[in-house]
């Protein structure tokens, strides 16, 4: 008779499925995992994109020339008015929050308040309302400066919106000053 000897050095078909099966499975948990980490950082870092060009991008432009209006006793510039637009995307701003700050080499940064120091002046394309849209043009008359400007004095003036980057205009009132002046 012949004697049946146990060799237990190779796996049978049904073992190594079984261990394939399961290294499947464990590959595939893993894959799943990683794939939703990667995911949701993903969605994570473009919110904060978003969020950087929102606040980082200045949605509003000054549309035209800054004018210097002159005092009748010819001291120097006595009121800028400028128009000012939304870039193109902009968003919407609320020009009763927006702050505007005035300086030359002269005097310290001023805050202008809305009402005292600064007004919109109606313009055509201007609604009921104080927010600046898309399509429409506030002219800004700047009128209580902190002095009247001479000739050859550099000022700046930035308009901080309550959302999105300030805009910073910077000027120099020419040599010659009539009633109203372009200002460069």
């Amino acid at each position: 008779m012949r004697k049946l000897v146990m060799n237990e050095e190779a796996f049978t078909g049904l073992e190594a499925a079984i261990v394939l099966i399961a290294f499947v499975v464990v590959a595939a948990v893993f894959s799943y995992v990683v794939l939703g980490a990667g995911f949701f950082t993903t969605e994570k870092s473009q919110e904060v994109v978003h969020a950087g060009v929102s606040s980082a991008a200045s949605n509003i432009v000054v549309k035209g020339n800054v004018y210097g209006l002159a005092n009748d006793t010819g001291d120097g510039i006595s009121t800028i008015q400028f128009d000012v637009g939304l870039a193109a995307g902009g968003l919407p701003i609320d020009m009763d929050k927006t702050a505007m700050i005035y300086s030359d080499t002269g005097t310290v940064p001023t805050e202008l308040v809305k009402g005292t120091n600064w007004e919109i002046k109606d313009s055509a394309q201007k609604g009921d309302d104080d927010v600046l849209q898309y399509g429409e043009t506030f002219t800004i008359n700047i009128t209580d400066l902190p002095r009247d400007i001479p000739p050859r004095i550099s000022f700046n003036i930035e308009i901080k919106p309550e959302i999105g980057a300030s805009l910073a205009i910077s000027r120099t009132v020419p040599p010659s000053i009539t009633s109203t002046t372009i200002l460069y």
